[in-house]
């Protein structure tokens, strides 16, 4: 039996990172942003709210009747989309496809971002950070070398069974931060 994902999409200000899965166990994040782009203005983050609540609305509309409304998280600038249930169904993917153009210019205006501050000095310390991880036996893959991002998936000869917000990870997560280049965001669920 396939457990239900949970889909969180937030708008830093300038919005989401790719749609490409992260996490493991019954929580996935799918795309995430946390904390402030520098130099972004209200009417940014009014805009990124705007584009939730219309993804949201065009999700219910398109067959997805439990898209819930986009809430404020704690510590996120601008509104968070949080979804329990199959990502990865039909319904779910063609819904998205008919609605990611809302979002799609925040998802492409962030990605820039990241690749613009992704630095070789960067993508080092989130590659120790990882390998530092899987030391501790939490199944965390090299960082996307185009983005920094980093994601657990499937490491030879560990279980793939912990997810970000499980304690074993989060312990490995305290004795690994060391590790991270400064400036990268780590809210104890490790950084983006």
């Amino acid at each position: 039996m396939r457990q239900p994902r949970t889909l969180l999409l937030g708008f830093a200000l300038l919005g989401a990172s790719t749609v490409a899965a992260c996490g493991g166990g019954s929580s996935h994040r799918i795309a995430s942003a946390a904390g402030a782009a520098s130099g972004a203005t209200t009417s940014t983050t009014i805009d990124g709210d705007q584009a939730f609540l219309d993804y949201a609305h065009c999700m219910r509309d398109h067959g997805v009747s439990d898209f819930p409304d986009p809430v404020q998280l704690p510590g996120h600038n601008g509104l968070s989309l949080q979804y329990e249930g199959d990502t990865s169904s039909p319904a779910f993917q063609s819904a998205d496809a008919a609605c990611r153009h809302f979002t799609q210019p925040i998802i492409d205006a962030k990605q820039r971002s990241a690749h613009d501050q992704l630095t070789p000095e960067r993508l080092q310390g989130l590659t120790n950070y990882a390998r530092c991880m899987r030391e501790h036996q939490i199944p965390m893959l090299d960082p996307d070398p185009s983005d920094g991002h980093l994601s657990l998936g499937n490491v030879p000869g560990i279980a793939n069974t912990v997810g970000r917000q499980d304690p074993e990870f989060q312990s490995a997560d305290a004795a690994c931060r060391s590790q991270l280049p400064a400036g990268v965001a780590d809210d104890g669920s490790g950084p983006p």
